[in-house]
């Protein structure tokens, strides 16, 4: 098979859901469909401070809508789920891909999405932002984050400290030269996210359509998305004074692409051994595939990569839970049609475990999300036949039982 004209082609034609095929084993975990949810779109959920939260972009009967709940329990119960949109006319551009996100600080709160606009390229607009200072209890639409309003503002990636809320997003203010490319932009709130910075321009030239995933580590906002010339993943970092460094090449595949591949990263710190964790994907025709590498120098050099599953694989995450247990799950094409898996690692990432199937065959899954809580990990993502609305599932999984 020519790896690349394979990849490429679904690229092109299929936007990129799927992933490598892998053998379907028993699994240790606790189901969840009573959470399932219709419908939905769009996918973000956070683990802070014991309480998992959970925000999904749905559409409804035509109509857009963002809903927000939590879980004190590791996602054993829920609160009831809160449209937290209800009496606003909104008209979403968001995707799996292109997720809706939020950030959590006390009882604070941040949520963005990508407006649609009729006519603009993509129909892709300006980005919205709400704000909650009451852990959820009430939400206020707020001015956007960007200061150049054109738009359009797309494939966010927000985190916070007890100091501030960060968030990056790609936008076109800037002439990104020849290819498929925007710009890397970020701002700042110190206020819970009720007012931001001016904003700064990390990376003049990204790639225009891959999500991007971003984390503090202390006070440093470290930021992974995907560079142009090459087209591999990027890591740099915005410290406590605000200055920005590019550290390092996640993955050094030297894949020239010039159009828009649709595939993102992730990002985790392991603050029991001192590493940074990460996941990324290539369509370099000798390392087609979703890969793992670990960095034990803050993001400046990475390990050797691992690949995760075969040439197909592409969308990933992965997490790790305070006693260093990894988890990674990545989507896949098999002869039964789009799949997740996911695989585990006790060793810090140097061998793996069998992976394992979670989605039902038949249908087309992808887009996992893995979020690590205080003893389990709950693993999300979204599925559903070819033009239909998919749904979100979850499971809960407890390893080492």
């Amino acid at each position: 098979m020519n790896t690349h004209r394979f990849f490429t082609s679904r690229l092109i034609s299929l936007c990129l859901i799927f992933n490598s095929a892998m053998a379907v084993a028993e699994s240790n975990v606790e189901k969840q469909d009573a959470y399932s949810v219709e419908n939905v779109a769009s996918v973000d959920a956070k683990y802070v401070d014991d309480t998992l939260h959970l925000l999904l972009g749905k559409k409804i009967r035509g109509k857009d809508s963002l809903w927000y709940q939590y879980s004190h329990d590791q996602a054993k119960t829920w609160s009831e789920a809160v449209n937290i949109t209800k009496g606003l006319k909104i008209e979403a551009r968001f995707h799996r891909g292109n997720d809706a996100r939020l950030a959590v600080q006390g009882n604070n709160i941040v949520v963005v999405w990508m407006s649609k606009k009729e006519g603009a390229p993509h129909n892709s607009g300006p980005m919205v932002a709400m704000v909650s200072n009451d852990a959820g209890q009430s939400w206020n639409e707020i001015d956007s984050p960007a200061d150049w309003r054109e738009g359009s503002h797309g494939f966010f990636a927000m985190d916070a400290n007890d100091k501030s809320i960060s968030l990056a997003w790609l936008d076109s203010r800037k002439d990104a030269g020849k290819g498929a490319a925007q710009g890397l932009q970020y701002s700042t709130s110190f206020d819970g996210g009720t007012t931001w910075s001016k904003n700064k321009t990390l990376d003049d030239r990204s790639c225009a359509c891959c999500w991007n995933t971003a984390y503090f580590n202390g006070d440093d906002f470290y930021v992974l998305y995907r560079d142009k010339d090459p087209s591999d993943m990027a890591i740099g970092r915005v410290d406590s004074e605000q200055q920005w460094q590019r550290l390092s090449t996640v993955g050094q595949f030297n894949w020239d692409f010039q159009g828009c591949p649709h595939i993102g990263g992730s990002l985790v710190f392991d603050d029991q051994n001192k590493l940074f964790h990460a996941t990324v994907g290539t369509g370099h025709n000798k390392y087609s595939g979703a890969f793992y590498l670990n960095s034990t120098d803050l993001g400046q050099s990475w390990s050797e990569p691992v690949q995760l599953g075969d040439e197909t694989a592409v969308h990933s995450d992965v997490a790790v839970t305070e006693d260093g247990n990894l988890l990674a799950a990545w989507d896949y094409i098999s002869d039964k049609g789009f799949q997740v898996v996911y695989a585990s690692s006790a060793d810090q990432g140097k061998t793996w475990q069998a992976p394992i199937q979670i989605s039902q065959s038949g249908v087309r899954a992808s887009h996992p999300r893995v979020i690590a809580m205080k003893d389990s990990f709950l693993l999300l993502w979204t599925e559903g036949k070819e033009r239909k609305p998919h749904v979100l599932h979850s499971e809960r999984i407890i390893l080492g039982e």
